[in-house]
């Protein structure tokens, strides 16, 4: 990671791959481009390339933002956009990681960067995302950064202030990728915890979930505002079990990222919540939805992880029974209300 710093300074482009076409990835590409970087982007389908090539816009995601990025710069050939790449920012969803990235072996990530934007955690394996990549591609830990909220890929996109945090066990590399994203519009700091920070993302997502289902039954503001304090602080007594830092739960990228994710128009896991609380069955919700909402599929793997600690997340245990043993809406949110303080 020396010579890409020492690259740095030296003004010189970093080659930095996209991978993923959703609204983080076209954010993050439209951002890094305009801010100078030498991007490739790694986007799935030929068809979706052949619209972006064309009308210089994203069809499925962030329709509205024009894109500038080099048209010659895009293809569906992951080995050849990794290839290319010095830093690769994965903004894939957690469901389709392991598949996409198949073609792909250890080889191909010597010496790379590697920064993940994903917030969920794997099916089956419940690996969070920095243990899929350790364990499948042999990662270094100092070759590894976490990027997370709080943020919306629309506000982002929109270029609306934001503040970032990078996680990595590497100074080193976290000053890398800060050069790499930040702008007057995007402010970043630090931080050591990786695997805390991870579920703190998981988690979110699913406490999001279980907001978007209260509004829809008709809880108003003042018990949502109690629904959201107990679910911080059931994120924090499992982070201070699973993931041992001296971390101040109250910062941004912790309390200000379930924030934004339980409060937002734009979090798709609280949409997703808000069509259960309706009366969507799981299916018909998921069909109609454009993007993946981490959450559904994170409570079920997070789920299984939380048999290995001794901790009550009654919010949790509630949105999984919903979700996947179709207990009724109303009677598992009723039933929470014993627990709330």
């Amino acid at each position: 990671m020396d010579k890409l710093l020492k690259k740095q300074q030296k003004s010189q482009k970093i080659k930095v791959a996209i991978l993923g076409d959703g609204s983080w990835a076209t954010a993050l590409c439209n951002t890094i481009n305009e801010n100078g970087g030498d991007v490739y982007w790694w986007v799935r389908l030929p068809e979706t390339i052949d619209y972006i090539k064309k009308h210089h816009r994203n069809p499925d995601f962030l329709r509205t933002i024009g894109l500038t990025i080099d048209p010659q710069k895009i293809s569906n050939d992951i080995v050849e956009i990794v290839k290319k790449a010095d830093a690769l920012l994965f903004a894939i969803p957690s469901l389709y990681l392991r598949d996409s990235l198949k073609p792909l072996s250890k080889k191909d990530f010597q010496n790379k960067l590697v920064v993940s934007a994903i917030k969920g955690i794997l099916p089956r394996s419940h690996e969070l995302i920095s243990e899929f990549f350790r364990n499948r591609y042999s990662i270094p830990a100092d070759n590894y950064v976490f990027l997370t909220g709080p943020s919306h890929a629309e506000e982002v996109a929109d270029q609306r202030l934001t503040y970032l945090t990078l996680a990595s066990t590497s100074e080193l590399s976290i000053e890398i990728v800060k050069n790499i994203i930040r702008n007057d519009f995007i402010r970043v700091r630090g931080s050591s915890d990786i695997k805390g920070l991870e579920y703190a993302t998981v988690l979110k997502n699913i406490y999001a979930i279980a907001v978007g289902m209260c509004h829809s039954l008709g809880y108003g503001d003042n018990f949502l505002a109690v629904f959201t304090a107990n679910a911080a602080k059931e994120m924090s007594d499992f982070l201070e079990l699973a993931a041992p830092a001296d971390r101040k739960f109250y910062s941004s990228a912790y309390l200000g990222d379930l924030m934004v994710t339980t409060f937002s128009q734009f979090s798709r896991n609280r949409t997703f919540g808000s069509m259960i609380g309706k009366g969507y069955s799981v299916k018909s919700a998921l069909l109609e939805m454009n993007m993946v909402p981490e959450g559904y599929y994170a409570v079920n793997a997070f789920y299984a992880v939380l048999k290995n600690y001794p901790v009550k997340m009654h919010i949790v245990e509630a949105v999984y029974h919903i979700l996947y043993k179709k207990q009724p809406v109303h009677d598992e949110i009723k039933k929470l209300q014993k627990y709330f303080m």
